[in-house]
Order: structure tokens, then C-alpha cells, then sequence
């Protein structure tokens, strides 16, 4: 991983889990990752290049296995996905486990499986023990929000949300 860091694209200067783990981030993953591999300068960055592929192409490469560095960089965004997951799980000692959503995951669960994504999730020492009995999940819903939302508005008495003490101001006034 440390010879893909000089090639990443910052935003505002830095990287981070949020930049890594999303549509964009596994763009930009892969992207490094060939720039590494071809030995090419990070001063080709701002360059337009010839190989970037979008998020989709990526998974569908990886998940059919007919670009052996795109299943590198769906891996290696599971294997990180797996390292926050897991600091976010002991931070908070989520005992009732943890939820994983978004369009990848759904997309490359098959492959979510099969990557370093657990291992890396468990790794933390002294507490591989502890994170070995936190559950991971998959949500698989198209729209987790807004399904949440409806039941929200159905039965909002389950939900630990003081509605009445919010200051709900029209637009219009």
C-alpha cells in the first residue's frame, strides 16, 4: 500500500477513508495502483491518461476476472474498508454489530468475502478476540435512508428523535 500512496489524488491536500471508500476512491485506488505498476512519476497526475476506468468498470473487471488489477484494487478497497470498519466497531464497541451499506459493497459482495476485508476488520491488537464476535452485515435494500425514514414517519415513537422540541421554521415565512 505504501508504494500506491505517492500516486493516490489528494483532495484539499490529504487523503482519507472517506476519499478511499467510495466510487471516486476506487477510481482512484486503481488508478495508483497502474501509475505504480508502469513505474510512471505522481508528476503525471494532473495528466489525462489513458487508462483510468469508472468505479463500475472497475467491479465488473473484478468481478468477472478479466483485469487482474482491478481485483487487486477491489481488494485492497475491501482490505481498507475492513481496517475502518473495524476501528469504527472498537471505538464504539458495537456488540450488536455492524452495518455495511452503499452501491459497491452490494455490488462486489462475492468478492467482499473472499478479500482481506475480515482479517483486516479483526486486526487490532490486543483485541482480535473481542472483534472476532462482532457480527458484519450487509444492508441490501436499494434505499436504506429512505426506507428508514418511512418508518420513522410511521412509528416514531421507536426512534430516539425529540420531535417536539425541534424548531421547525417554514421556508416561506
Amino acid at each position: 500500500e505504501r508504494h500506491i500512496w505517492p500516486f493516490l489524488r489528494t483532495i484539499e491536500g490529504r487523503v482519507s477513508a472517506e476519499q478511499i471508500l467510495c466510487g471516486r476512491g476506487l477510481e482512484n485506488l486503481h488508478r495508483a495502483m497502474v501509475l505504480e505498476q508502469r513505474n510512471r512519476p505522481p508528476s503525471e497526475l494532473a495528466s489525462a491518461l489513458d487508462f483510468e476506468l469508472r468505479d463500475h468498470e472497475i467491479t465488473a473487471a473484478a468481478l468477472n476476472d478479466s483485469d487482474g488489477l482491478a481485483a487487486e484494487a477491489v481488494d485492497l478497497f475491501c482490505t481498507i474498508l475492513g481496517r475502518v470498519a473495524g476501528d469504527l466497531a472498537l471505538t464504539g464497541l458495537t456488540h450488536g454489530g455492524v452495518y455495511l451499506a452503499g452501491g459497491i459493497v452490494q455490488k462486489i459482495e462475492p468478492l467482499l468475502h473472499a478479500s482481506g476485508f475480515r482479517s483486516a476488520f479483526e486486526d487490532k491488537a490486543p483485541h482480535g478476540a473481542l472483534m472476532s464476535q462482532i457480527a458484519v452485515s450487509l444492508i441490501r435494500h436499494p434505499l436504506p435512508a429512505l426506507l428508514g425514514l418511512a418508518k420513522l414517519a410511521q412509528q416514531p415513537e421507536l426512534f430516539l428523535v425529540d420531535l417536539e422540541h425541534r424548531s421547525w421554521k417554514s421556508r416561506a415565512g
